[in-house]
């Protein structure tokens, strides 16, 4: 049958039980922490942490054009019209010389110049040589490493385009710089930032008393950790941050190579700027997944990698001039305190719920999913309003710790509940409507069933002897009384007022008699004293047995109810009382 929350007055009972003891909370509250730092530990929650975060990017208001990156593009389009890929040296000549005439301040090449491409080689080792402001790429780090122009390599103008990506494969850190064999190398993007915020006095400067920290104009740069925000135990070889996306391509001012190279371009759009070249051609397959790429297996939906560097430009100069803020991350004690708070939250919530007036289990719970629910959906802001401000603040260890206190806190009730329902408060053992409903799953095993009905002799003369504060306590000895006497398996229930009552399940008459003795026995040496009693000078107990083999074909007659057999019992112990107490009687139904 559904179980049904008890009464109010019940209800005002658990609450008092539960909340009286603030030390239970604040253990629930800790202890859901505690559990939800394990579960992270453990990296479960880090690719679902990461999702939210690029969500938090994706819903971020867009931000206004980075003025000083400028990115000039080589489609499908371009490429067709060249009619070779890769460029040939001579037309990529062409596009540097063109390009510095109009006096960028510093020129990105994001493509891989390893090998001469004739015709025109010796016309870009040429522009190679003579243009100081000029940066090409080599791939350095990986199984697949791609050496770097030998003319620019001897000048110094070289940065890698190596990456960093996540265990499912999108980019939210930056590679700022690495070293191998005694040498650092410095990425595409610092390598051009460093070089723009020179020419304006802005340089490096690294923080002593922060070790693995760096001055930038206006910004200080802070070494990436392993269990940084959401991550568990990344790797965090180099030196890393996370990458403060300012958006897609749509951020950035795009220029066409075609465009460019017709002159229908104002020189003004470049003077003074950053300029990339890199390819967007699907034909390249030059593309990466950022937080704003939904699909993982369709290129076309993913971002070509130029505008990645142009991202890591635009936070680097966005943080040194203008104060942008980067994103940081709360110190590991700082997290742990942010899941606490939270779970603390779902006590709170707990509470919340138990002081409604709920009749039905599944109200009780659905209240509960509600508060639930809406509690994650205020960590989420949070944490989103947080992250507005520059802090990625984990969210899913908040919620989980929310969840876990809120269900522990309402388990313990539930499990309150029904021991209140179904426990006497006074002697603490099964009541009568917990009696009965065992009665009933004991006959229904058909096996042969024993029952005692037990009833302490002479209970007024002793209430009035000893008042009725002494005679609960006589109650409660005699219900621990009974518990010793009995089997594991056996359940002693109070069947009402003095009067107790004892399933033996699977127990044949013999058995019966044989606990009914020992109850006897253990009543009287308790010495429990009784001076008004009749029989002895201490308190004594009378019982009645009956049994039953359930599955006799008269016991099945018997309208489906137990009913008999708790009259048989009674009347034994009736029997029991007329004999002169003190003593069991058996009878059985035949």
């Amino acid at each position: 049958m559904p179980f049904k929350l008890p009464s109010s007055s019940v209800r005002q009972r658990l609450r008092r039980r539960l909340w009286n003891s603030e030390t239970k909370v604040l253990t629930t509250g800790l202890s859901a922490a505690l559990a939800t730092i394990a579960v992270s530990f453990t990296g479960v929650l880090q690719v679902p942490e990461w999702a939210m975060l690029d969500l938090f990017f994706r819903v971020r208001p867009s931000e206004l054009t980075d003025p000083r990156v400028v990115v000039i593009t080589i489609d499908d389009m371009d490429i067709s019209q060249i009619g070779a890929w890769p460029l040939p040296d001579r037309t990529l000549a062409q596009i540097l010389k063109k390009l510095r005439a109009e006096k960028p301040r510093v020129i990105g090449l994001d493509l891989y110049r390893d090998l001469p491409v004739e015709p025109g080689n010796a016309e870009l080792q040429e522009v190679f040589r003579t243009t100081p402001n000029l940066i090409g790429v080599q791939k350095r780090f990986g199984s697949r490493q791609v050496p770097p122009p030998k003319t620019l390599a001897e000048k110094g103008q070289v940065a890698i385009v190596d990456r960093v990506e996540d265990a499912d494969g999108r980019i939210r850190r930056d590679l700022i710089s690495a070293r191998s064999e005694g040498k650092t190398y410095v990425s595409l993007g610092t390598r051009l930032s460093l070089m723009y915020l020179e020419a304006q006095g802005i340089q490096l400067e690294a923080i002593p008393e922060q070790k693995g920290s760096y001055r930038l104009g206006r910004a200080v740069f802070t070494a990436f950790r392993g269990d940084d925000g959401g991550y568990i135990r990344a790797d965090d070889n180099g030196y890393q941050t996370l990458l403060n996306f300012r958006g897609d391509e749509q951020v950035f001012t795009t220029i066409p190579l075609r465009s460019f190279l017709s002159g229908a371009v104002s020189p003004e759009l470049v003077r003074d700027r950053i300029v990339l070249i890199g390819s967007i051609a699907e034909s390249t397959n030059d593309f990466l997944l950022t937080p704003y790429d939904s699909s993982q297996t369709d290129q076309f939906s993913r971002t070509p990698g130029v505008f990645v560097h142009a991202n890591a430009i635009s936070q680097m100069l966005g943080a040194a001039i203008d104060g942008r803020r980067l994103i940081q991350v709360l110190p590991e004690a700082a997290e742990k305190l942010w899941a606490v708070v939270w779970a603390l939250g779902g006590i709170l919530l707990s509470r919340r719920v138990l002081q409604g007036s709920w009749t039905e289990k599944s109200f009780f719970y659905g209240q509960a999913a509600i508060g639930v629910g809406g509690l994650s959906v205020g960590a989420i802001l949070s944490s989103y309003g947080l992250f507005l401000l520059g802090w990625w603040i984990p969210v899913f260890p908040a919620i989980l710790g929310l969840a876990i206190s809120t269900g522990v806190c309402l388990l313990f009730h539930e499990q309150d509940l029904h021991r209140l329902a179904y426990m006497d408060e006074l002697t603490q053992i099964a009541n009568r409507r917990y009696f009965e409903q065992q009665l009933i799953k004991s006959v229904q095993q058909r096996d042969e069933v024993s029952l005692l009905l037990c009833d302490v002799d002479f209970f007024k003369l002793y209430n009035d002897t000893y008042g009725h504060q002494a005679g609960d306590q006589c109650l409660m000895q005699v219900a621990q009384v009974l518990k010793r006497s009995v089997r594991r398996s056996d359940l002693v229930a109070r069947y009402g007022g003095e009067e107790f009552a004892v399933i033996l399940p699977g127990t044949s008459i013999e058995v019966a008699e044989r606990v009914a003795n020992r109850i006897l026995e253990q009543m009287r040496e308790s010495r429990l004293p009784h001076e008004s009693s009749k029989v002895n000078d201490c308190v004594t107990i009378s019982c009645g047995i009956a049994s039953v083999v359930a599955e006799r074909s008269k016991f099945q007659l018997l309208d489906g109810t137990i009913h008999h057999l708790v009259e048989r019992a009674d009347k034994a112990l009736y029997q029991s009382k007329l004999d002169g107490r003190d003593r069991y009687t058996v009878t059985s139904i035949d």
